[in-house]
């Protein structure tokens, strides 16, 4: 029956977060479609700009022309023409037959570039087009062509190795490497080198389509006007071989850029790194070499270089750019006039490539560095705290000294476990206490199974009420409890014999300073039946006796779990008991007893025995539960954060707390993107350096706490896996939360299923390590 002494909920706020209206998720819906419908016009209007061609042709700029004109000829027996007079310049002409010639045109005007030989007639036969190479260096003269570049490192080697040469080179750079580097790009263009369009990405221009390709060189073009105002109408095509690439060609021609090849390929990308590179031969003709300066180790093209120009020289060579060979109008202009689309180019590809680069980079030396020194100031502050507990020696209490400890246990359908529960409690050594049970209208047995057990043992009261949630079940036991302190537990949780003795002998005698609020004890996982409960068994660990005993000795508790703990009665109904406008309500009345003034400590001598869940889905409920109501309870208490007046609380546990919830949110999609293009592109070893890392770092705290407990060691061997099952759960209640508080929805609290699975070991180690630091308090 309803007991008669108990009364209806107390008014109170409305859940952090709430939205009693229901349209702040439609709000924020209608913002978001708003700046959509503002942003894509604005997109429409960019967009054309930027991909817009740098310099257009007067005939046949459709992007999908070069491909129409090449398939209208069988690729492999394209005619080619001027290879015995020269090799430098590529293009693609038209053969126009006209009152007994053959014409050369140009594809993209109405040009006509000469009329062909007779034998050059005889090659090209009925072809529609034909690929003319010209243009050769003069005797004696070698053009350096490096190709893929600039790189930070091997570019500055080299640009160091041609300026104590007095060397020219022309450089072919890729558009994304320019935009990584723009300060070595400057240098090669500041000093007095020649540089080129090698596309955005080094791509394979077969395995792409015609606006993707086209975007490729525009691209490129537009990032180099808009880093240093230089505008180069030169090409080479990623790879090479012209002749096998030829809508590589067609597409750069139509564009107005112009190819440069090479006849001196020293294959420097070919040899393994530190393997020397074989100086080549000279004949005394002119050359244009191909070498490398990015796209790898080119430490030994570096080397080669510094012997190579060196004996050249002493040969009689001179070393030019391919400017000799170039028409006027392809000479590359310094100073250039840039437009808005030039700059927008370059600002999308900084963000798409260095932005999420610099803030990885960041938030790798940020988690390195944070991790590290929180996690080696946490343990040592842990040792140091445990080790003043350990050696801290209990004054004497007669029995009749020790204060009335009323224990109040709230259950919800726990008939499974509850009678399990009352037996642990039943078996404490404590001299003073009571029971209060507080059935929160059950639908099952579990008052009949209160109710019996009450006859038999007079230490228990039952409280029954109609449902009204945890908080305002343990707020009605505390009103009707009889004690002076208050111990409050799951009605999962099983207590170890010493426990209610351990959690009450800190409110016994006077305190310097602050007046004590409450004591924090040590939950462990009771159920260690698959690796999902003892990956859990693990993180109580780490997080109790590391964490939370280092947080103690700071004064910096940021919460007292509800499932072991002990309260100051009158500090609980100064406050009004436990609120219900969060979801963590044990979080949310750890900081209201600091903001009051109230002290709080840790105590790993006083351990409770608890039910984790034991599926995925059990946890990952439970645990949104808990990381929206410590959310709430942050923001709630928010005046508190980084507030000096709450010492290291403050300044240290709920910052921490605030940047351990805000910067995965912000940064956790971009690193997981990075993370995964890095391993696909084969770079791995970062991941795995960072990974190790975090594993150590956990190999040690996870030590400390199974050293300060007494702990089973085969905790060790989660320490691995322990960031498969962490991140996904991190990700899944960070964003969860986010989505939760966002659409104002009220959640209820979250109860697992009960197994009663619980076992408590009997750790003869650790009983025996309690009880001679004990046995003086007995009294």
């Amino acid at each position: 029956m309803i007991d008669p002494a108990y009364s209806p909920p107390r008014p109170r706020g409305a859940p952090v977060f709430f939205d009693p209206s229901g349209k702040r998720w439609r709000r924020i819906v209608s913002s978001f479609l708003a700046l959509v419908l503002i942003g894509v016009p604005s997109l429409v209007w960019i967009l054309p700009g930027v991909t817009a061609p740098v310099r257009t042709g007067q005939l046949n700029q459709e992007p999908g022309y070069p491909r129409q004109l090449l398939s209208t000829q069988d690729l492999e027996s394209i005619p080619q023409i001027g290879a015995e007079t020269g090799f430098a310049l590529d293009r693609i002409a038209l053969v126009e037959r006209k009152d007994g010639k053959v014409l050369l045109k140009d594809p993209f005007s109405n040009t006509v570039w000469r009329e062909a030989t007779a034998a050059e007639s005889e090659v090209i036969g009925a072809s529609p087009y034909v690929m003319e190479t010209y243009g050769k260096p003069a005797d004696r003269t070698l053009m350096l062509t490096f190709d893929d570049g600039p790189d930070p490192q091997y570019t500055r080697d080299i640009l160091d190795v041609l300026a104590a040469e007095g060397v020219p080179a022309t450089f072919f750079s890729v558009g994304d490497n320019v935009v990584k580097n723009p300060d070595v790009f400057k240098r090669m263009i500041n000093d007095g080198h020649m540089v080129g369009n090698h596309t955005m990405s080094h791509i394979d221009f077969w395995a792409n389509g015609d606006s993707y390709n086209r975007q490729q060189i525009i691209g490129a073009d537009r990032v180099m006007r808009a880093a240093e105002n230089y505008a180069s109408r030169l090409f080479r095509i990623p790879q090479g071989n012209p002749e096998n690439n030829t809508l590589a060609l067609l597409q750069a021609q139509q564009l107005g850029y112009l190819h440069i090849n090479m006849d001196m390929d020293l294959r420097d990308w070919d040899y393994a790194p530190g393997k020397p590179i074989k100086t080549p031969e000279l004949d005394g003709k002119g050359h244009i070499v191909l070498v490398h300066d990015g796209g790898g180790d080119r430490s030994a093209t570096i080397e080669m270089l510094k012997t190579f120009i060196p004996q050249a020289k002493a040969q009689g060579y001179t070393f030019s750019t391919v400017q000799p060979l170039l028409p006027s109008e392809f000479i590359p202009q310094r100073n250039v006039s840039t437009n808005v689309n030039d700059h927008l180019t370059l600002a999308t590809i900084t963000a798409y490539l260095v932005t999420p680069n610099v803030v990885i980079s960041w938030l790798f030396w940020f988690g390195v560095g944070s991790l590290t020194l929180l996690s080696l100031l946490y343990v040592v502050l842990a040792l140091i705290g445990n080790s003043r507990q350990k050696r801290r020696r209990w004054a004497a209490i007669p029995e009749q000294d020790w204060p009335l400890v009323s224990v109040v246990l709230p259950v919800f359908n726990e008939e499974p476990v509850v009678s399990k529960t009352l037996a642990a409690l039943q078996e404490s050594d404590y001299p003073r206490f009571e029971v209060v049970a507080v059935n929160d209208g059950s639908t099952d047995g579990t008052l009949n199974v209160l109710n019996e057990y009450a006859k038999k043992w007079p230490q228990l009261r039952v409280l029954d009420q109609p449902n009204s949630g945890k908080s305002e079940a343990s707020n009605n036991g505390v009103l009707h409890a009889k004690g002076e302190v208050i111990v409050t537990l799951d009605g999962d949780t099983l207590f170890e014999s010493q426990t209610i003795r351990m959690l009450a002998r800190h409110f016994c005698g006077a305190r310097n300073g602050k007046p004590l609020g409450a004591v924090a004890g040590h939950i462990k996982v009771g159920n260690r039946r698959n690796v999902l409960t003892a990956w859990q068994s693990l993180e109580y660990l780490s997080g109790i006796c590391v964490t939370r005993m280092a947080e103690g000795l700071l004064g910096a508790i940021a919460i007292v779990p509800g499932a072991c703990a002990a309260w100051h009665r009158e500090a609980l109904l100064r406050l009004g008991g436990y609120s219900t406008d969060t979801l963590a309500e044990d979080a949310d009345l750890t900081l209201s007893l600091q903001q009051l003034g109230y002290s709080i400590v840790q105590d790993n001598d006083a351990v409770a025995w608890t039910e984790a869940p034991m599926t995925i889905k059990g946890l990952f409920r439970q645990r949104l539960r808990w990381t929206n109501g410590n959310i709430q309870s942050m923001y709630k208490h928010r005046s508190m954060l980084f507030n000096p007046r709450y010492g290291a609380l403050g300044m240290l546990s709920m910052p921490y707390a605030l940047i351990s919830v805000l910067v995965p949110l912000i940064f956790m999609p971009v690193t997981l993107v990075v993370a995964v293009s890095s391993l696909a592109r084969g770079e791995w070893q970062a991941i795995a350096v960072f990974a190790a890392f975090v594993a150590a770092i956990h190999m040690i705290i996870s030590a400390v706490a199974v050293f300060m407990v007494r702990e089973d060691p085969i905790h060790f061997l989660l320490v691995p896996v322990y960031r498969i099952i962490y991140e996904p759960l991190r990700a899944y209640v960070l964003f969860g939360s986010l989505m939760l508080a966002l659409k104002g929805r009220a959640v209820g609290w979250y109860k697992p299923e009960r197994t009663n699975s619980v076992l408590m070991p009997r750790n003869p180690m650790a009983a025996t390590a309690i009880a001679a630091r004990t046995d003086a308090a007995h009294g």
